[in-house]
């Protein structure tokens, strides 16, 4: 009877975990305070736009990211411009799979390369499909392309936060406190 291990790089094992700390409120340091009011409140958290990540290959296998901007929700892709003059675009599902694919096998795209799933990883396509760290601007031919969507970046953290929080209050082991430890 063989037992089954999960990889590192299990991405169902990963969220269940991100989504637990989140709900217990360990997802990360921030020097922003949250009132009672941002846990307590009913109104529905939107989705954050989608973004669109034009990327060129400067040298075969070697990928920079040459524009991101915002798109509808929903509406995300990846533009390729290969060294040879073709454009190809992934996006729906087809993108959907190749993240998929990035984020099982993130510690391979974190040791570096330019090759596409690094620059994917690293890329606003990757945040949204769950890096947490921020961009790194060596895989952006511009680092000032890193700076226009700071925004954004701010807006999925912010609904990471919110989707993963209690819809009614806080729930679990301290549900009837209402301050710290001494409350």
């Amino acid at each position: 009877m063989k037992k089954k291990y999960l990889t590192i790089g299990d991405f169902k094992r990963n969220a269940f975990i991100m989504a637990a700390a989140a709900c217990m409120g360990l997802t990360g340091c921030d020097n922003t305070t949250r009132t009672n009011n941002d846990w307590n409140s009913d109104e529905e958290v939107a989705v954050p736009d989608g973004i669109i990540t034009e990327m060129t290959e400067e040298a075969p296998d070697e990928w920079k990211i040459t524009d991101e901007r915002t798109t509808a929700p929903g509406q995300s892709m990846a533009i390729l411009k290969y060294n040879d003059g073709r454009i190809d675009t992934l996006q729906g599902l087809e993108l959907q799979n190749r993240m998929q694919d990035v984020a099982n096998n993130q510690s391979r795209y974190n040791q570096g390369g330019y090759g596409l799933g690094s620059v994917l990883w690293w890329s606003g396509l990757g945040f949204m499909a769950g890096r947490m760290s921020g961009p790194r601007a060596a895989y952006y031919a511009n680092p000032n392309l890193i700076n226009r969507n700071q925004a954004w970046r701010q807006n999925v953290q912010t609904y990471r936060q919110r989707s993963a929080a209690p819809s009614s209050g806080r729930s679990g082991f301290f549900r009837g406190r209402s301050g710290g430890a001494g409350a």
